[in-house]
C-alpha cells in the first residue's frame, strides 16, 4: 500500500514539474524551435529528391518516347503544360495526328538538350528521328523538335512545344503525306488541281549567279569534265564509285548505296530558306533508314549530276557537283517532287578493303529560291 502511495506521489510530481516547465516561455519557444527546425529539415529532404526527379531531362524524354511509341493520346496529353498546349494547338493537334499511323519508333540516342541563354529552366532538343511504318515497311522518317520548361511548384518537366520540321531534303514528306490515307495521296498525284499543282523539276536559272547553265542539267552519262590537279588512277576510280552510287539511289538498290559509305560516315543536310540555314545531322544507319522511306515514296528516281569536281591525292579526295534530284510516284507520269542543290563528298580510302569510300557528305539545298527578272 505504502509503495503504490508512494507511485502516486511521483506521478503527480513528474506531471506538476512537466506542466510547470511547459508554461515557462523559454521552455516553450525552445520546443517550438526544435519542431520548426525538423519541419525546415524535412522540407530539404522532400526538396532534394524533387530535385534529383525533375532536375535531369532523359527520364521526361523516356516518358515522351513511350507516349509517342504506344500511340496514347492521353499520356502524351499529360506531359503538356496546359498553357503551352493552348498556345500551341496546332502543334499539338499535328503530333495527335501521326498516332493514326500503324507504327512509331523514336530514336533519342546521342542527343544533346540545349538549354536557352535567356532561360535556365528551358531546354529545347533538336532534330529527333521519328519513323513511320505503314504495312510494316518504313513509310517516312521525319525530324521533330521539341522545348521542355520546368513548371509548377514542383518544378517538373512540361513539354512547351514539339514541332514537326518541314525543311527535310524531300519536302514532299510533310503532314500532308503524313497524315493523309494512302488513296488520297494517290488520287492528288493522278488528278493534280489548281490547289494541289504537281511538282515541277527546278530550273536552275533561279539561282543567284547561274551556277549552272540552265540547258545543262546532265544526265548520268553526260557529266562535266573534270577538274583540278588530281592523279588520273584517282579521277578514274572517284569517277566509277559515283557512278555506282548515282546508278544504285537510282534503281534503289539500297545495299549498294550503302556500300559506298563508310561506317562512321558523318552526313550533313542543310536546307535554307529566306537565308536561314536548317542543319540536319545523320549517322549511316539513320541514312539508310532515310534512303528506305524515299524508295517507298517513289517508284521512279533521277538523280542528274552536273559541274563535277575532283581533287584530291591518292588516299583523300574531295567530290563536288551539282544534284538534281526528281521523283515519280507509281500513279502517275509526271514528277512528284524535285529539288536542285550543291553537293560535297569526302572519300577516303578505307584500310580494311583499299576501296574508296564516303566518309563525309554535306548536301545543300535552296528552298524557295525566288525568279528574278533578267537583266
Amino acid at each position: 500500500m505504502q509503495a503504490n502511495r508512494f507511485a502516486r506521489q511521483m506521478m503527480r510530481s513528474g506531471k506538476n514539474e512537466f506542466t510547470t516547465a511547459f508554461q515557462n516561455p523559454n521552455t516553450l519557444f525552445g520546443m517550438i524551435g526544435i519542431i520548426g527546425a525538423a519541419v525546415i529539415l524535412l522540407a530539404m529532404v522532400l526538396g532534394l529528391q524533387i530535385i534529383e526527379t525533375t532536375g535531369a531531362i532523359e527520364p521526361f524524354l523516356q516518358q515522351w518516347k513511350q507516349a509517342v511509341e504506344s500511340k496514347q493520346p492521353g499520356l502524351y496529353q499529360q506531359l503538356w503544360d496546359s498553357t503551352a498546349q493552348i498556345k500551341n494547338r496546332s502543334q499539338y493537334e499535328r503530333a495527335l495526328k501521326l498516332f493514326s499511323r500503324e507504327k512509331i519508333e523514336v530514336d533519342i540516342a546521342g542527343l544533346r538538350p540545349q538549354t536557352d541563354p535567356k532561360n535556365a529552366n528551358r531546354q529545347q532538343i533538336e532534330r529527333i528521328p521519328v519513323t513511320l511504318y505503314q504495312d510494316g515497311k518504313v513509310l517516312v522518317v521525319i525530324y521533330r523538335d521539341i522545348i521542355v520548361e520546368k513548371r509548377g511548384l514542383l518544378q517538373r518537366w512540361k513539354l512547351i512545344d514539339d514541332r514537326i520540321q518541314d525543311d527535310l531534303e524531300y519536302s514532299d514528306i510533310t503532314e500532308e503525306y503524313i497524315v493523309q490515307d494512302d488513296e488520297e495521296i494517290v488520287a492528288q498525284s493522278a488528278n493534280p488541281t489548281p490547289e494541289n499543282p504537281p511538282s515541277q523539276p527546278f530550273n536552275p536559272s533561279v539561282l543567284p549567279n547561274k551556277v549552272v547553265t540552265p540547258s545543262r542539267t546532265a544526265a548520268p552519262e553526260d557529266t562535266s569534265p573534270i577538274v583540278g590537279e588530281t592523279p588520273l588512277d584517282t579521277q578514274l576510280k572517284l569517277s566509277q564509285v559515283l557512278g555506282e552510287w548515282q546508278q544504285a539511289w537510282q534503281g534503289k538498290n539500297l545495299k549498294t548505296y550503302m556500300s559506298k559509305y563508310a561506317e562512321d560516315a558523318e552526313i550533313t543536310r542543310v536546307t535554307i530558306t529566306k537565308g536561314r540555314e536548317h542543319a540536319t545531322r545523320l549517322n549511316k544507319k539513320q541514312l539508310r533508314e532515310k534512303m528506305k522511306s524515299l524508295n517507298a515514296v517513289y517508284s521512279k528516281i533521277r538523280v542528274n549530276i552536273s559541274q563535277l569536281q575532283i581533287s584530291g591525292d591518292n588516299a583523300v579526295a574531295d567530290v563536288n557537283f551539282f544534284q538534281e534530284f526528281v521523283g515519280t510516284r507509281a500513279s502517275g507520269s509526271q514528277p512528284a517532287y524535285s529539288d536542285y542543290g550543291k553537293k560535297e563528298l569526302v572519300f577516303m580510302v578505307d584500310p580494311a578493303d583499299g576501296l574508296w569510300k564516303i566518309y563525309a557528305e554535306s548536301w545543300r539545298h535552296y528552298k524557295d529560291v525566288p525568279k528574278y527578272p533578267k537583266l
